[in-house]
């Protein structure tokens, strides 16, 4: 079975690449995706099929978008990811980037929860919350 740190690149690098479908094929199909405010797309979204309006939603935002893993903490099952989104908006041509600490829950080779947090500060307190001892999944 693929390391779960390997999965999680993975999914970025299929993000990046516009491979929507193939990103999706390693997210659980009841996944929970939260999206921590202050992003204007914050809430919860349940499932691929809202998880795959999201990204298409963000997508459409962007003629070009990368999303590049710059370091990853792991714990059990659960990985907190600090990434660097990059690209030009959509018709304005600006080049923007935005970091983002991501915190992913992935068993039996799929992603079962996905967090993303605009914050440091929330992602790792989120990441600690999560593998501390005496917690589930």
């Amino acid at each position: 079975m693929t390391a779960p740190e390997d999965l999680c690149r993975l999914a970025y690098a299929r993000y990046s690449d516009g491979e929507f479908d193939g990103l999706l094929e390693l997210f659980d199909p009841e996944v929970d995706v939260y999206v921590a405010p202050p992003n204007f797309e914050s809430g919860t979204y349940h499932g691929r099929s809202e998880y795959r309006r999201l990204i298409e939603r963000f997508a459409g935002s962007w003629d070009e978008m990368r999303i590049t893993p710059v370091h990853m903490d792991i714990a059990g099952d659960w990985i907190l990811a600090s990434v660097e989104y990059s690209g030009r908006g959509t018709g304005s041509g600006v080049e923007i980037t935005q970091r983002s600490w991501e915190l992913s829950l992935w068993q039996d080779g799929m992603c079962r929860r996905y967090e993303v947090y605009w914050d440091a500060e929330q992602g790792e307190r989120a990441f600690a919350g999560r593998t501390a001892p005496g917690t589930a999944a």
